[in-house]
C-alpha cells in the first residue's frame, strides 16, 4: 500500500480536455430521458445557454438553489462553458445566504423557482427556449485544474467550511464511477440523499450527465416512498444512504429491476447491509471517503468484505496508523505533504492485498483521566446490547476543556433496554459513558450523518447527566 511518489494516479489533461469538449458539443442524444418523466439530455444545454447569458460578463459566483436536478445539471454545465463558479450552499434558508453572499461575493442566484434573495442579487430561474446551445459567442471552456464548484458543509457543527472541487476533481471522480460500476445509458438512478451534497451530486446529476443515463426526480426517505419510487423509475441503481438503509431493514423491499446499490456519508451496519443484499439479491457498495477527499476506497459486505479495496488510480497507505490518500479528487484547500499525500482524519490498518480496514476517527481517541478511550468502542459495545439498533458516543469538555467525559446516545425502543454496568462490563470503568440516552431514532444531518451537535445539545440541555432511561424522544 506504499505508492511511490509518481504522478501515475493523475489523468492526464488530454483525456480530461477531450472529455471536456464531448460534453460541450452537445448530448450524445438529445432524446434520451434526463429526468424521468421531466426533462431530456437535450434540454439541458439551452438551460445552461440562458443561465450563460444571464450572467454575461460578470466573474462573481453563482450561487445554486435549486433541487431540481434538470436545473443543477444545467448550472454546471453553463460553468464549464465559461460562465462563473458555482456555489453549493448547504441550506437555502436567508440567514444562510446572506451568510455565503458576505463570504463569496455572489450577485447571481439560480434556483427551480423564484426565491427571497439577500440585497443586491437577482433571481434567475431558467427556461426553456429563451437560449440556443452552442451560444452565439465562442465557447470558453473552464480549465480543467480550475475551480468549477465551491461546496459549504458544517452547517450541522459550527461555522461553515469551503471546499473547492475543480473541473479534474469532479470530472475525473465522476468516470470513474462510469467506468467502475459500468454505468451506461440504460440505467435510471434512483437517490434518496440531497443533490446539494457532494454524493449526491455525483452520483445522481453529475453520472447520469456523463454516462446520458436517467435519474429519477423525487429524493424519497422512508421504505415505503422509496419503494415506490423505485418502481415507478424502473431504478437499476439505488443511491442512499446508512439511516434509509437501516429504515429498510425489515421492510419487505422488491425493486426487480434494480442491479446495484451505493452506501455512502457514514458507516453502515453490517446487518442493514447484509439485510438488503439478502432481502433483494443486489450488491450494495459502501463507499468510503468525504467532500473534500472524493471517493477513496469500496466494500461489498454481501462478497464477505469487511476491509475496504482503494479505487483504481487511488493512492492509499497508512504512516503509523494514520490513513494517507492522494487522488485527482482532493480539494485545492487540502495541505498535502511533500509527496502529494493527504493525511485523513482515521485510522487505519493495511490486510491484504492492497486492501485496508479502518480503526476509527483519530480524533475519537479521547484522553479521560489521563487515558485513552476509544470512541468507537464504546459505540460497538453500546451497539452489541439487546435491543439496540445504533448507538453514537461523544465526548463533551469538562474543566475548561482540559478534561472529557464521555455520553452516549442509543436507538431503541427502550422498553426491556438494560444498560447497566453488566451490559458495559468489556469497557475499562473510565470508559463507561457518564450518561446515556435512549432516543426512537438518533438526529441525523440531511446528508445522512449523526448530527453530532444536537447529539451534544441533549446532554448540555439537561447538564450533562442522564440515565440510560431518560429523553426517551
Amino acid at each position: 500500500m506504499n505508492a511511490t511518489a509518481s504522478t501515475s494516479f493523475r489523468i492526464s489533461d488530454t483525456l480530461l480536455g477531450e472529455r471536456l469538449g464531448r460534453l460541450l458539443a452537445g448530448p450524445a442524444d438529445p432524446l434520451q430521458p434526463f429526468v424521468i418523466g421531466q426533462s431530456t439530455h437535450g434540454a439541458l444545454y439551452p438551460l445552461a445557454a440562458h443561465i450563460r447569458a444571464a450572467c454575461g460578463a460578470d466573474a462573481a459566483p453563482v450561487c445554486l438553489c435549486a433541487q431540481d436536478k434538470t436545473v443543477m445539471a444545467a448550472a454546471l454545465l453553463a460553468a464549464l462553458a465559461g460562465g462563473p463558479t458555482v456555489i453549493l450552499p448547504y441550506a437555502f434558508d436567508g440567514p444562510v445566504l446572506e451568510e455565503l453572499q458576505r463570504l463569496t461575493g455572489f450577485r447571481t442566484l439560480v434556483s427551480d423557482i423564484f426565491r427571497p434573495v439577500p440585497a443586491g442579487v437577482r433571481c434567475c430561474v431558467p427556461a426553456p427556449g429563451l437560449a440556443a446551445w452552442p451560444p452565439p459567442e465562442p465557447l470558453a471552456p473552464r480549465s480543467v485544474d480550475a475551480p468549477w464548484l465551491r461546496l459549504f458543509t458544517g452547517g450541522s457543527t459550527g461555522a461553515p467550511k469551503m471546499w473547492t472541487k475543480t473541473v479534474r476533481n469532479l470530472l475525473a471522480e465522476t468516470l470513474a464511477i462510469i467506468a467502475n460500476y459500468q454505468v451506461t445509458a440504460t440505467d435510471r438512478i434512483l437517490a434518496t440523499v440531497s443533490p446539494n451534497h457532494i454524493y449526491g451530486l455525483l452520483y445522481s446529476v453529475l453520472t447520469p450527465l456523463l454516462a446520458s443515463a436517467a435519474v429519477a426526480a423525487q429524493t424519497p426517505s422512508f421504505p415505503g416512498e422509496i419503494e415506490a419510487a423505485g418502481r415507478q423509475a424502473a431504478a437499476s441503481i439505488l443511491v442512499s444512504v446508512p439511516a434509509h438503509y437501516r429504515a429498510l431493514n425489515g421492510h419487505r423491499l422488491v425493486l426487480p429491476t434494480l442491479r446495484l446499490a451505493f452506501s455512502s456519508a457514514g458507516m453502515l451496519g453490517e446487518e442493514d447491509a447484509t439485510a438488503f443484499s439478502t432481502q433483494t439479491g443486489v450488491a450494495l457498495a459502501e463507499i468510503y471517503g468525504s467532500t473534500e477527499t472524493g471517493g477513496i476506497a469500496a466494500r461489498v459486505r454481501a462478497h464477505g468484505e469487511k476491509d475496504f479495496k482503494p479505487f483504481p488510480a487511488i493512492d492509499v497507505r497508512i504512516a503509523g496508523d494514520r490513513l494517507e490518500v492522494r487522488s485527482d479528487y482532493l480539494s485545492p484547500e487540502l495541505v498535502l505533504g511533500s509527496d502529494g499525500y493527504y493525511e485523513m482524519g482515521d485510522r487505519g490498518q493495511r490486510t491484504a492485498a492492497g486492501r485496508f480496514a479502518l480503526l476509527g476517527r483519530a480524533d475519537g481517541i479521547v484522553k479521560v483521566g489521563g487515558r485513552r478511550v476509544d470512541l468507537e468502542s464504546v459505540r460497538q459495545t453500546l451497539k452489541c446490547q439487546p435491543g439496540v439498533r445504533d448507538a453514537v458516543a461523544i465526548s463533551l469538555p469538562v474543566g475548561g476543556g482540559r478534561e472529557n467525559r464521555i455520553v452516549a446516545v442509543v436507538e431503541a425502543d427502550g422498553a426491556a433496554l438494560d444498560l447497566g454496568g453488566a451490559a458495559l462490563s468489556g469497557l475499562a470503568p473510565y470508559a463507561r459513558p457518564r450518561g446515556i440516552k435512549v432516543l426512537s431514532k438518533i438526529p441525523m444531518t440531511t446528508a445522512g450523518k449523526y448530527d453530532r451537535k444536537t447529539i451534544a445539545a441533549l446532554f448540555q440541555a439537561a447538564g450533562g447527566g442522564g440515565d440510560h432511561g431518560e429523553a426517551k424522544k
